[in-house]
């Protein structure tokens, strides 16, 4: 079973085999490529070419496309700094959404590239690899915004959401027209913080998720949410609020007791997870002793619906070599 069809079958709770990879790799395509990263996303044949080199040299099983924050907020107006060569730009003054029609969003230089790469991908290699696409979710996206230029006081936090919704329901749809397997929300940049977000304004983010999530169905694709630190009770609420197909767990040490309540959860709402590997800050060694404890559940449970991931963007400074050793012990 190629990479596609293993991807997708943990997504649909029928998973038979080792649990599928999905690492998050930017910067480290464009050191790879030898491009800085900020030349990467601007150029799509070369953002395109660096993604499924990556992929060829490494042969996981997920090309998850882009991881930056950035690309929604600069298309929404927002000004952004680029720091170094192979690190994704930060945000340095907020733009008003209110001030940019969907349409004009959705033609911005970035977005336009990141359409013509997902594309490209979904032709080149999309066969064999499953392709996801990694976009902002509503939640980091409102609160950042809101940080950086004082959003909420022109309106009410569900003014902002809904001000948000027709930009990001443009976006989503562009990416599942183009057929790709998986689209991720990005609210790991909330942490546990997106617990009380989402609680503050329930109403507002469940209509907004429940209208992209039924988009990315639509085109037969899976919705999912990447979240950051969060305790059980934090999953489960969540996921009981919005209801993806999938939750990234980043920044969680998953323990053989965490693993069975989360299995239990998967089996009785079925919702997939993707456990974090500690690639790139920890020693190989203590990376293989990681994956020696999880894989040893998985080995006794034999869980369908679990796939790894790194935990978060793995470091463009990372042994290339590390990556290879790590992806062979994975394939088994």
């Amino acid at each position: 079973m190629n990479g596609k069809l293993a991807f997708r079958s943990v997504l649909q709770g029928k998973n038979q085999g080792n649990p599928p990879f999905l690492p998050f790799i930017h910067g480290l395509a464009a050191r790879m490529a030898n491009v800085p990263l900020r030349d990467m996303v601007s150029d799509a044949s070369v953002f395109a070419n660096a993604l499924e080199g990556a992929y060829r040299l490494l042969d996981y099983d997920v090309i998850a496309l882009s991881y930056d924050t950035t690309v929604e907020c600069e298309a929404l107006g927002s000004e952004v700094g680029w720091k170094n060569e192979y690190t994704a730009p930060v945000l340095v003054k907020g733009g008003d959404p209110s001030l940019i029609r969907p349409e004009e969003f959705l033609r911005s230089e970035r977005i336009q590239v990141l359409l013509e790469v997902t594309k490209r991908l979904v032709m080149t290699a999309g066969t064999d690899a499953a392709i996801a696409c990694v976009v902002s979710g509503p939640c980091s996206l409102t609160k950042g915004l809101e940080r950086a230029s004082g959003l909420a006081a022109c309106g009410s936090a569900t003014d902002a959401v809904r001000a948000l919704g027709s930009h990001l329901g443009k976006l989503v749809r562009g990416l599942c027209e183009l057929k790709v397997d998986a689209v991720l929300f990005r609210e790991d940049p909330l942490g546990p913080e997106l617990v009380e977000e989402l609680t503050l304004n329930r109403e507002a983010y469940k209509g907004l998720y429940a209208t992209m999530f039924n988009i990315v169905r639509a085109f037969n694709g899976f919705p999912v949410l990447v979240t950051s630190r969060l305790d059980i009770d934090g999953v489960k609420t969540v996921h009981g609020t919005v209801r993806p197909d999938a939750m990234v767990l980043l920044g969680t040490d998953v323990g053989d007791h965490d693993f069975s309540l989360l299995m239990e959860l998967a089996d009785a709402s079925r919702v997939s997870f993707g456990v974090p590997l500690p690639i790139g800050t920890v020693p190989l060694d203590a990376l293989m002793a990681r994956l020696d404890e999880i894989d040893s559940f998985v080995a006794a449970h034999r869980p369908k619906r679990v796939f790894y991931t790194s935990d978060g963007e793995i470091p463009y400074d990372i042994s290339v070599e590390v990556l290879r050793t790590l992806v062979d012990r994975l394939k088994g």
